[in-house]
């Protein structure tokens, strides 16, 4: 069974085509150039799925859609996530802490991206809810999946790219 897992994730982790994206929801179309970067920084990590960028010397919480990564500190969610994976605590926030700066090295080597919104706007901690997407076929949320930091996570009612994650 573990083997039919792989082989369906792989799949998932080829090109994304998503000709059909609605638009109709709002989407923010933003490069670096647009975000507020008077100190030198126009985002920043908070972990391998959350990230705070500067619009207009404002800070906005942007939590990545359909993905989960480990937690970089010490919690009851790394606790869970140590007991449900049969790992310790520090192999779990060791890995959160790799997803954390996979997300850093990977938003910083792109001039541009934009978000795109699914059906809920925010999440119950007044999130933003969103997809990044550096073109058309390269989106962040399923690139991290792909390279082995994120785990697949579907919550009703974003699941627009659920099969592809």
């Amino acid at each position: 069974m573990r083997y039919i897992f792989v082989l369906f994730w792989l799949v998932g982790c080829g090109d994304v085509e998503h000709d059909y994206i609605d638009v109709s929801k709002p989407t923010v179309h933003t490069n670096i150039s647009q975000l507020d970067d008077s100190d030198g920084n126009y985002f920043y990590a908070l972990d391998g799925d959350t990230i705070k960028v500067k619009f207009d010397g404002k800070l906005t919480t942007i939590r990545l859609i359909g993905i989960d990564t480990f937690e970089t500190h010490k919690n009851n969610k790394a606790y869970r996530q140590a007991y449900e994976n049969n790992i310790s605590l520090q192999e779990v926030i060791n890995r959160g802490k790799k997803a954390k700066e996979y997300i850093k090295e990977t938003l910083s080597s792109h001039k541009d991206f934009y978000f795109e919104y699914d059906e809920g706007f925010l999440d119950r901690y007044k999130r933003t809810l969103a997809y990044i997407w550096f073109s058309e076929d390269d989106m962040l949320n399923l690139d991290i999946v792909c390279n082995g930091y994120a785990i697949p996570l579907k919550i009703q009612p974003n699941v627009k790219y659920a099969n592809e994650i």
